[in-house]
């Protein structure tokens, strides 16, 4: 388990969470919308910049 407050938690687990995300399996209360997953991407592939 991680924080997703936490940066080092999300980034260590990043790639999973935006296969989540663009699966819509996260987060529990329903799929985001594809500029949000979007964005998410473009911060994983800049490197996760705090």
């Amino acid at each position: 388990m991680f924080d997703l407050w936490s940066h080092a938690g999300v980034g260590t687990h990043a790639e999973a969470i935006l296969a989540r995300l663009r699966a819509g399996t996260m987060p529990c209360d329903g799929p985001w919308p594809a500029d949000r997953v979007d964005a998410i991407a473009r911060w994983v592939d800049e490197g996760m910049p705090e």
